[in-house]
């Protein structure tokens, strides 16, 4: 929605009236501030906006590694991960998901039949949507995504989108409109950090947040489907942002090379105002009575309209800054610090059993005499063969590497708390008290884990 216009971007087709023109000039400060905040660095993500934090996260997770050489003579050095932290990450998670979080209904009063009775007609609900909707991979999704990610949301929709299908009779082929069950009934998406912009990174309940706008890339049929009726939707186009410029009072429409086949949909909700509207790459998808109607879809059982994202994440960073610390941010120096001193090991490892040596004396030694069994006589008696390098103590960077596992451990969780068996040299003592301290650990993050589930609850 937002963009740079230059002197020679093209003026958009695109001229709706002026009170949708003034209303699409407010979203696109809302949406322009809410990218502030992403691209922001933020002293609780060690000066590392939302964007970075994320893409860090991504990367320690999936054991990045960068294989570019620049000098050939640094070529034979090892290049890799233990890839620790992911490890950690995947035996989390797996401790997380033992069984799917499905939200509950209880009776205020257990006393009272009839509260008992709806508590249950929720329950069957629940469950049935449950079912028969994608919840199950998406928590498996948002589970695994807030290990890595400074936050991720789940979101809690209810669509109903026609497709055509073609019917062959006796005259030939014609068109009935039937429900989309791919895209219709209840769907419980995922967002990631940066397709969910916020007003205020000061406040950690979505539900007080000013205003938010969701946005994702999808694919052009889809928009058709769902908007394919909207009088605007002949000004759509793949490919294409159009943008509003508030000195001259036209809009622009800006070429999106990152996204050439695939339209931006973003729908601005003000919970306060009961206002949410849908723009399709820039233009208007809402109601013709901009400030009149365009109500928020989403609302509870008095009737009050309710942001439908909740957002999932590993650990609070304090008592007022939205975003969380991740799994991955609480181990990504331990886990770059493993990986160097591993680095170093294997590569001192590849040179005390392929040693370079320096030759002294006038007699030709080189690879063509070098190999097993090899018996080599000197003409010259001053020639001398020393290794280049002294004697190496990689018994003490062993233990460096197990101190650096052993703190990896403490921001997690112990090998043995993931299924591998302790060393036969473990003591009981130890080990109980390993297991106990992984318990408490993920008690602290379930806890998390079911304060965001209690909310999504209240959207269903």
């Amino acid at each position: 929605m937002v963009g740079d216009i230059y002197k020679d971007t093209p003026v958009s087709n695109y001229a709706p009236p002026q009170e949708v023109a003034d209303f699409t000039s407010y979203v696109q400060k809302d949406y322009g501030y809410g990218s502030e905040i992403l691209n922001t660095p933020w002293l609780e993500l060690n000066d590392r906006s939302v964007i970075d934090d994320m893409d860090r996260g991504q990367r320690t997770f999936n054991a990045f590694v960068d294989e570019n050489i620049e000098d050939p003579a640094e070529a034979w050095k090892w290049r890799g991960t233990r890839s620790k932290a992911r490890n950690k990450a995947i035996a989390v998670h797996a401790q997380l998901t033992q069984g799917y979080i499905i939200p509950m209904f209880m009776a205020q009063n257990e006393d009272d039949e009839e509260d008992i009775d709806f508590s249950d007609i929720m329950r069957d609900v629940s469950e049935w949507m449950v079912h028969n909707s994608n919840y199950k991979s998406s928590f498996l999704m948002v589970s695994m995504g807030m290990l890595m990610n400074p936050v991720n949301y789940l979101g809690a929709e209810w669509a109903e989108v026609f497709q055509q299908i073609k019917i062959k009779s006796k005259e030939g082929y014609s068109k009935r409109d039937i429900m989309d069950e791919v895209l219709s009934g209840f769907r419980a998406p995922v967002y990631s950090a940066d397709q969910i912009l916020i007003s205020n990174a000061y406040e950690q309940n979505i539900q007080r947040q000013r205003v938010i706008i969701k946005r994702r890339w999808i694919d052009y049929s889809e928009a058709q489907a769902k908007y394919g009726s909207h009088e605007n939707w002949g000004f759509v186009k793949p490919g294409i942002r159009t943008v509003y410029n508030e000195e001259d009072g036209r809009f622009y429409d800006i070429k999106d090379d990152d996204h050439p086949f695939m339209v931006e949909e973003a729908i601005h909700i003000e919970r306060r105002n009961d206002s949410e509207v849908p723009f399709l790459g820039g233009i208007y998808m809402g109601d013709e009575d901009v400030h009149g109607g365009n109500p928020v879809q989403h609302r509870d059982h008095r009737g009050a309209p309710k942001y439908n994202v909740v957002p999932f994440g590993y650990q609070r960073v304090n008592e007022h800054f939205f975003y969380y610390k991740s799994l991955m941010n609480s181990m990504y120096w331990d886990d770059q610090l493993l990986d160097a001193q591993y680095e170093m090991f294997m590569n001192r490892s590849f040179l005390d059993t392929n040693m370079p040596i320096a030759i002294s004396g006038s007699d030709k030694v080189d690879s063509e005499i070098i190999f097993p069994s090899s018996v080599v006589t000197f003409e010259d008696e001053k020639t001398k063969v020393h290794p280049l390098l002294p004697a190496a103590n990689l018994a003490g960077m062993a233990n460096a590497m197990q101190i650096t596992e052993n703190s990896m451990e403490e921001a997690s969780i112990s090998d043995q708390s993931a299924g591998q068996l302790p060393q036969a040299s473990t003591a009981a003592t130890a080990s109980a008290i390993a297991e106990r301290n992984a318990k408490v650990l993920l008690q602290g993050v379930g806890k998390t884990l079911a304060e965001s589930m209690v909310q999504y609850g209240g959207l269903m």
